[in-house]
């Protein structure tokens, strides 16, 4: 499966150091329970901004929004909804709270806020050069929450200051940046060409789909796409940001012909008929520091092969207890994958995959030969 690092998306939520929404995890002694309210925060009113139209690959932008609140009034809290296109690392304050590299999908994060001055930053960048703010943009709505329940809404617009290359520093409370340039609009939400970027925000109740997500097999698959008969391994790793706790997952997953799943070495599910993917609940009744996703893939005759994974991770930042963070994992080219001898313990946390090669796509969801799927869901969840 792939991460969403974005390592996905993404993913953006209330207010703590994280992404996403979602279930909450059983043993509430360990974690705390994830609300069951969906934030009302959307991209709407957000505009793509950028240092300028012209766009340059790798080049580092830095971004920034300091707020002051109305005299009288006192923060304590922020919901962040943010997407890039295609890479950013996320600042409140000169903490670090989490990064996103899918440039597909959205990420959600929730932060405690100082009472009065703040500053939200952005380290951005994009892979391809372009004109017209083809490639580089940053798109993000900031729900800021006052001490007597009353909201203000941030949106990403001209109000931000922006310099390419910042310097050292530039993400912290103290740093002037009264003579950055202010960023240039590139794009309102939902036009071209980011219409297709952000197609998924973490959610509660989770909204996990396969949308975008990409059938993989090991790194060769024959041009006639007909795979030897066997079973492979794969394996992907995600290590959660600074602060955020994992509380639950939703996952969704088929493989052409059969397939185990694992997480962090417990055994979730299996399924024997691709066409029916199977939809689990993972709580995760520990505190995980990384969380090892596995699948032992089985092709039963010479034919066309693959795994499809998506899931959503729902996390709950340390020392908050009312706000949710999460993000999107799913099978891409980060997963690795081994056609050789299928080594013991390959499912566990701490197994060595270093030399295991990266997996090829084999197209997103709905191409030939599998194209769309209906979805089962498993009743009972799995703790881990």
């Amino acid at each position: 499966m792939v991460q969403f690092h974005l390592h996905s998306v993404i993913a953006l939520l209330v207010a703590g150091a994280s992404l996403t929404s979602g279930l909450a995890v059983q043993n509430a002694t360990n974690v705390s329970p994830a609300p069951d309210v969906t934030s009302p925060l959307t991209l709407s009113a957000s505009r793509w901004i950028w240092n300028s139209a012209t766009t340059t690959a790798n080049a580092q932008i830095g971004l920034r929004k300091d707020f002051t609140p109305p005299l009288g009034k006192a923060l304590i809290a922020a919901e962040i909804i943010i997407a890039g296109n295609n890479r950013f690392q996320l600042y409140v304050n000169g903490d670090y709270l989490g990064a996103g590299d899918r440039p597909r999908f959205g990420h959600r994060f929730c932060v405690d806020l100082l009472p009065s001055f703040n500053v939200f930053a952005v380290n951005a960048s994009t892979t391809v050069s372009g004109s017209g703010g083809v490639s580089g943009g940053l798109i993000a709505t900031i729900l800021l929450t006052y001490t007597d329940g009353t909201t203000d809404t941030l949106v990403t617009d001209s109000s931000w200051r922006v310099k390419q290359a910042p310097p050292a520093g530039w993400e912290t409370l103290g740093f002037d940046d009264t003579t950055w340039a202010v960023a240039t609009v590139v794009g309102s939400y939902g036009v071209s060409p980011w219409q297709t970027v952000v197609v998924a925000l973490p959610a509660d109740p989770p909204v996990v789909s396969f949308a975008n997500v990409a059938w993989v097999w090991t790194d060769v698959v024959p041009a006639s796409g007909t795979v030897p008969a066997g079973s492979r391994a794969f394996r992907s790793t995600f290590v959660p940001d600074p602060n955020q706790v994992p509380a639950s997952a939703t996952i969704i997953i088929s493989a052409d012909n059969a397939y185990t799943l694992y997480v962090n070495g417990v055994t979730i599910g299996s399924g024997s008929s691709w066409p029916t993917a199977q939809r689990y609940t993972v709580n995760f009744t520990s505190r995980p520091t990384e969380l090892v996703l596995a699948v032992l893939a089985t092709n039963t005759v010479a034919s066309a092969a693959g795994v499809i994974l998506s899931m959503e991770v729902n996390m709950v930042p340390s020392g908050r207890n009312n706000c949710t963070a999460g993000v999107f994992l799913m099978t891409d080219g980060s997963w690795k994958s081994t056609k050789d001898l299928i080594p013991a313990g390959f499912e566990q946390p701490g197994f060595d995959d270093s030399t295991w090669p990266a997996v090829v796509g084999e197209g997103a969801y709905g191409v030939a030969p599998w194209d769309t799927l209906t979805i089962a869901t498993v009743a009972t969840p799995v703790a881990v």
